[in-house]
């Protein structure tokens, strides 16, 4: 595996994209029916065989149809960088129970049989990941639409965890109160990778143009001070080795 394809998965622990987080569940009776992991593929063809594997994947994503599978698969390509080779495919969202279940249903359907018959001669490449998704501090509702999705990639720093925690909730709970205009999706690796992403959806170029009103202005009317909104910033980007962005297309013609 080389280095350039290792960053795929850094992009979306997403959600993703999105996409990446720290957590693990402590309460596994009362989590384990919760409905928040997210499954994710990525999957890189063979050099000059995209369009053999498109083709390939198609049929594939019938079958699965004609054999009722209960995820829905969203699949992304990335806009920039070195990596726009590279299919994501993503499903949200599962609970821990429901990974058994899914096991039972790939055995029975043969799905994965059908991959590695069809399929799989035409990839170089792959890797899968697994997410757990924050919806008290996301703000995505079940109808959203979008064709775009922004994918901000944080690498964490060790011991950071309750400190980003407590600072995420309380930027996210001012962009809730002050109506901030974008829907936006928290999510966390479970793949043991300090990453952590945020994943915001646009239907157009022209709607990732930056707001009339700042981020940083929002937050400091809503605290009342320009000084603890910068502070809060501040604290916030400690929490992070690097910070990544990529834009990713939602190829439609794919999913199912």
């Amino acid at each position: 595996m080389t280095k350039k394809l290792k960053t795929i998965s850094f992009y979306f622990s997403l959600f993703i994209f999105l996409m990446s987080w720290v957590s693990v569940p402590v309460n596994a009776e009362e989590e384990k029916l919760e409905k928040n992991i997210s499954n994710m593929w990525m999957f890189v063809p063979k050099a000059g065989q995209s369009a053999d594997f498109e083709k390939a994947f198609k049929k594939h994503v019938a079958y699965r149809k004609s054999m009722d599978d209960p995820r829905t698969w969203s699949v992304y390509q990335a806009e920039m960088g070195s990596q726009m080779n590279a299919y994501i495919v993503r499903a949200c969202c599962d609970s821990w129970s429901d990974l058994d279940d899914y096991r039972q249903w790939n055995t029975k359907s043969k799905a994965s049989e059908n991959w590695r018959e069809n399929v799989s001669e035409y990839v170089a490449h792959f890797e899968r990941n697994r997410s757990e998704a924050d919806f008290k501090n996301s703000n995505w509702p079940a109808d959203v639409k979008y064709k775009y999705v922004g994918v901000n990639t944080y690498q964490l720093k060790l011991g950071h965890s309750e400190a980003l925690a407590k600072d995420k909730k309380t930027l996210s709970d001012a962009a809730k109160s002050e109506n901030w205009p974008y829907n936006w999706f928290w999510d966390e690796s479970i793949n043991g990778k300090l990453e952590m992403s945020l994943a915001i959806p646009y239907m157009t170029y022209g709607a990732m143009a930056p707001p009339e009103i700042k981020f940083s202005e929002m937050l400091a009317k809503h605290l009342s001070s320009k000084e603890k909104a910068k502070e809060l910033l501040n604290r916030w980007s400690s929490h992070f080795k690097s910070i990544s962005y990529n834009v990713y297309v939602l190829r439609e013609d794919l999913s199912m």
